[in-house]
């Protein structure tokens, strides 16, 4: 039978063919019933349905979903929510990785060192085998948090709609463009405060006076400029976050709840971080 020939019975709302001319449910005579009010009608096409199969990915670009977090976070994060991919979060982290390594070859350049050249060199050796390994451990260490903050969203955020890890860690990934920028923002505005070290390789207790001092220094940058540039950071983070796991469970999970749990879990990161700083 045609789809065309798929009918209903005016009487019973069954099923009958064009030809037939009683309904073989309820014995209607359709011959009849055909020119009353009452014609044969087609099926009804669920609206919901025909809208669902032509919705369409706006945003295929990587890049042009990164620039519309910041132009437009919603509809980017609804894209996200509902066709989600790893390439975005791989390019964060790439992102991220080149950050931290430009951050680090600034602060080399805040350094003088005087004393003898042999052990100049040695010790200016010494110190960047350190910190490449340290931008090897901070790139690591930022993958798996990504991974285990996304399983935890994903349970977390659920709420019965069953949604895959593939998409919170998405959506997880996605948001962590706002630690790009504000990076960006960070490096850019005390990078210029930030005071000179000296390091006298010749004399060490002039060295850790030195050091000392510095720390002093700087403890006021971090207090009036690094902590509110990271928090304003934090808060659009957790509001990204919150957007795609609204979307992404098809909004089982509120934009609060989302909101909630991105700012409750990275405030957990950060003491993790800290308290693993302390002990190195």
């Amino acid at each position: 039978m045609n789809a065309e020939d798929n009918l209903v019975c005016p009487n019973c709302g069954a099923s009958v063919a064009k030809t037939d001319v009683v309904c073989r449910n309820c014995g209607a005579d359709l011959v009849k019933a055909r020119p009353s009010g009452f014609a044969l009608k087609e099926p009804e096409v669920s609206v919901e349905s025909s809208s669902e199969e032509t919705e369409e990915r706006k945003y295929y670009s990587v890049f042009e979903r990164l620039y519309k977090l910041v132009v437009s976070p919603s509809d980017s994060m609804e894209d996200i929510g509902r066709w989600p991919e790893y390439n975005g979060p791989i390019v964060i982290v790439a992102f991220l990785a080149i950050l931290e390594s430009v951050g680090v070859a600034l602060a080399y350049q805040k350094i003088q060192w005087i004393g003898d050249p042999n052990l100049i060199s040695e010790g200016q050796n010494f110190l960047t085998s350190v910190v490449t390994i340290a931008v090897l451990i901070s790139v690591v260490i930022v993958i798996a948090f990504w991974l285990v903050k996304s399983l935890l969203v994903k349970a977390l955020c659920d709420n019965g709609s069953e949604w895959s890890f593939g998409t919170a860690a998405s959506v997880t990934g996605y948001a962590y463009i706002a630690d790009v920028i504000f990076g960006i923002i960070g490096v850019l505005v005390v990078y210029p405060l930030t005071p000179s070290l000296t390091i006298n390789v010749s004399d060490m207790t002039a060295t850790q006076a030195a050091i000392a001092n510095y720390q002093a220094q700087i403890l006021w940058i971090r207090l009036a400029v690094s902590v509110p540039i990271g928090f304003v950071g934090l808060v659009w983070k957790s509001y990204l976050g919150g957007l795609g796991t609204k979307y992404g469970t098809d909004e089982s999970s509120s934009l609060s709840q989302g909101f909630a749990v991105f700012i409750g879990l990275t405030l957990l990161g950060w003491l993790i971080s800290f308290i693993l700083t302390r002990n190195i």
